[in-house]
């Protein structure tokens, strides 16, 4: 009898599942038939593409969101550089009008400076040459006084050569006339006085001299057997010196050998 009810339960058992999967079945069926009812609408259709296209547009939009999601931080890194931008140029001064006229002022200090260095350096240079300018007249003076007297004294040395020769003539000519011919010597050492305080004095070289051709100018030879050759043998002339500057030379004959009798 306990088999018996065993068995029975087992086959009620069995006859519940196959009804449950019965309906399952029906029910799945019964799905599908509406699903392929729908499909076979035309609105159902346009509305099961716009569910597809939705679909994608919205998984797009989802990557999109997640895009967007991520930007913040590349704009937070743009905004970090534009502060640090504006920071950096709030920190650098602006340049006003104030700032340009000063700019300017102190150009032309500088300029103003490098002219007055230059004119400065143009005052000392100038300053020195004149001091050199004044040394070296100051040392030539005195010789430019000497060339000077040399020259009016030149003047007179024909004045003085024709006074000689007067004096000489009268000596020859009229020896009665001694005190006249004295007088006009006298005139003539007064004369030559004056030159000498002045520094000029008379180059008068003496028969048989050594001829000097610093101071002698040979004007003719003649053989002379009294006097040795290349010796002055008559003065024709007497010369003048101021100081070491040679004026006029004396003027001499030079006397030569005397050739042998053939």
């Amino acid at each position: 009898m306990f088999h018996k009810n065993k068995k029975d339960d087992s086959g009620k058992i069995s006859g519940e599942h196959k009804e449950k999967k019965h309906g399952e079945n029906a029910a799945g069926a019964k799905e599908q038939a509406e699903c392929d009812n729908n499909a076979a609408t035309p609105e159902n259709s346009t509305e099961e593409h716009a569910c597809d296209n939705a679909a994608p547009h919205e998984a797009k939009s989802g990557d999109n969101n997640a895009e967007a999601s991520e930007q913040p931080a590349a704009g937070d890194n743009t905004g970090d550089k534009a502060e640090a931008a504006g920071a950096a140029t709030k920190d650098e001064p602006v340049a006003t009008e104030e700032d340009k006229r000063l700019a300017a002022l102190a150009d032309a200090l500088l300029k103003a400076q490098t002219d007055l260095l230059k004119t400065k350096e143009a005052y000392v240079r100038a300053v020195a040459d004149f001091d050199n300018y004044r040394r070296r007249v100051n040392d030539e003076r005195p010789k430019n006084m000497i060339f000077a007297k040399g020259d009016l004294a030149k003047d007179l040395f024909p004045v003085l050569d024709n006074f000689k020769l007067g004096i000489d003539a009268a000596e020859k000519a009229h020896p009665e006339a001694k005190a006249l011919i004295e007088g006009f010597a006298m005139i003539s050492a007064q004369i030559k006085s004056a030159l000498a305080q002045h520094g000029i004095t008379e180059i008068t070289p003496k028969v048989g001299d050594k001829f000097n051709p610093q101071e002698h100018e040979s004007i003719s030879c003649m053989p002379s057997a009294d006097v040795p050759e290349e010796h002055i043998l008559f003065i024709q002339r007497v010369g003048y010196k101021i100081g070491d500057r040679l004026l006029r030379p004396a003027s001499v004959v030079i006397a030569t050998a005397v050739e042998p009798k053939k």
